[in-house]
């Protein structure tokens, strides 16, 4: 056995493969899959945003162009707005519209699923089995609530290769291998979290000039690394907006305060998810008890990852998915025992290598015969806690569907999937900072939001909100407002004539 560049090369491993040999990254493709696309739809539709991002696609086929200003709303119709994720909003509408919600489950469940397979396959460069199998375990828990049909997992996979690349580029001593710009150009047209993937790109150039070993050595990296970074700057304004895309995060993260009123923007709450907190505590406790010792920038960049983390509770899958990676290759140096051949794990590594072809068409052919299966037989759809489709029906018949609606903001999907012009729904780059909070405010009847005033400033004839929103109290005996229906997911209330 030897290590080279962090990469453990083994003396069997380029053995014949029999094709029928399976390996566990297929296993756990596979059986994430299965796990993920199930008849109940959760979690996977478990969040109104995957709604509205099939209403953005649809109107995207409908008029065979991406959209620049917001046609969703009323409340900010005709103000700029792009879809920065427009590659992964068609993709999801196509599976929408060719198998329904199950074939939107089977997207995402696939694309989350070869994310999770592709994880432990870098991983095992550098790892053997049972190490790199606890991290993509600890990264399943660290991910589950936000295993959701939107961008994101189906951008997963892409995020992985490009963090990776940049590792393997650190690790060879060489600026990253130009091939890896594909990876950046799909991210960036998917999910816009690439700007992360840009500012690591960054973090992980300074990584390669610090460890340089002269500096003849830095100067070529510097050089090499220089080229690559204005490359990916270029790929990544390749997008319908251009640069604009770049500059939506910088939007969203200028809402402030008003990100609080959005549960996967929050910190992260352990008594929610304590599975999460063990995860961190038992990380802190192996590190701190064997000495892992990190070189300046790669803890930089891992602390920046738990800052990340710690300040939104959607960024654990940066964490958990990202950090093995920085750290795979300097655990396999540090600590041999993770990554050198022994007997008690003989027959784990054989595992540990790539699947023959024939394996990975089996393993393809179980996913597809089992979709098939539960979009033939499964009533796959999102939660009427999502999806209150009673209640907007009710609300088409009275003919309320046309006239301004004050909506709750897990409605605002489902609206735009209808339809139905929003009065607030997921976009928040477009509503901005203060009219969130004063939405959320009037809602909840919290601070010093006037929910009356807000009706009247905007002419809002109904109301579209949950069952147990303040609001309802105060319209309840509200002299020009009557309640007209109510069920276990919406309730509406009208304006007196």
């Amino acid at each position: 056995m030897a290590v080279v560049s962090g990469l453990s090369v083994s003396t069997d491993r380029s053995a014949a493969r029999s094709p029928l040999a399976l390996s566990l990254p297929l296993v756990l493709g596979v059986v994430m899959f299965v796990c993920l696309a199930n008849a109940g739809g959760l979690p996977l539709l478990g969040d109104p945003d995957s709604q509205w991002h099939i209403g953005v696609g649809n109107w995207m086929l409908a008029h065979r162009t991406v959209p620049d200003v917001d046609t969703f709303s009323f409340t900010f119709a005709g103000q700029p707005w792009i879809a920065k994720e427009w590659l992964s909003q068609l993709l999801l509408t196509l599976a929408y519209n060719a198998a329904g919600w199950a074939g939107v489950e089977a997207l995402a469940a696939a694309a989350l699923a070869a994310g999770f397979a592709l994880l432990l396959r870098l991983l095992l460069r550098d790892l053997w089995p049972l190490p790199a199998l606890l991290f993509v375990g600890a990264a399943v828990v660290m991910m589950a609530p936000h295993f959701l049909a939107r961008p994101h997992a189906l951008a997963f996979p892409f995020m992985l290769l490009w963090v990776a690349g940049l590792v393997r580029a650190v690790e060879a001593r060489r600026a990253p291998e130009p091939l890896l710009l594909g990876a950046m150009l799909l991210w960036a047209n998917m999910h816009g979290g690439f700007t992360l993937g840009l500012l690591l790109a960054a973090a992980f150039a300074l990584d390669a000039l610090v460890g340089a070993r002269d500096g003849g050595k830095r100067k070529a990296l510097f050089i090499g690394w220089t080229k690559f970074g204005i490359g990916a700057l270029l790929v990544a304004c390749i997008t319908p907006y251009g640069y604009e895309s770049i500059l939506v995060t910088s939007r969203i993260f200028s809402l402030g305060d008003a990100l609080n009123a959005i549960a996967e923007w929050r910190s992260p709450d352990f008594k929610a998810q304590p599975m999460q907190e063990i995860v961190l505590l038992v990380a802190l406790y192996l590190g701190f008890s064997r000495g892992l010792r990190l070189p300046l920038m790669r803890l930089l960049i891992v602390l920046g990852l738990v800052h990340l983390y710690l300040g939104y509770a959607r960024n654990a899958e940066l964490l958990a998915t990202l950090a093995p990676l920085a750290i795979a290759p300097l655990l396999a140096r540090q600590f041999p025992a993770l990554a050198r051949d022994r007997e008690s794990v003989a027959r784990l590594e054989q595992w540990a290598r790539p699947a023959g072809a024939g394996a990975m068409a089996l393993g393809v052919l179980v996913a597809a015969v089992f979709a098939g299966a539960v979009m033939r037989f499964g009533d796959v759809k999102p939660p009427g806690a999502t999806m209150p489709s009673d209640a907007l029906a009710f609300a088409r018949k009275e003919g309320l569907a046309s006239r301004h609606v004050f909506n709750h903001y897990n409605f605002g999907g489902y609206l735009i999937g209808q339809g139905v012009p929003t009065f607030i729904d997921g976009r928040g780059e477009l509503y901005g900072g203060e009219f969130i909070k004063k939405v959320a405010g009037a809602v909840n009847l919290r601070g010093d939001s006037d929910l009356q005033g807000m009706l009247d400033q905007y002419g809002i004839e109904w109301t579209f909100l949950t069952k147990d929103a303040a609001a309802n109290k105060l319209l309840a005996v509200l002299p020009n407002w009557r309640l007209a229906y109510s069920d276990d997911q919406a309730t509406i209330f009208v304006r007196r004539r």
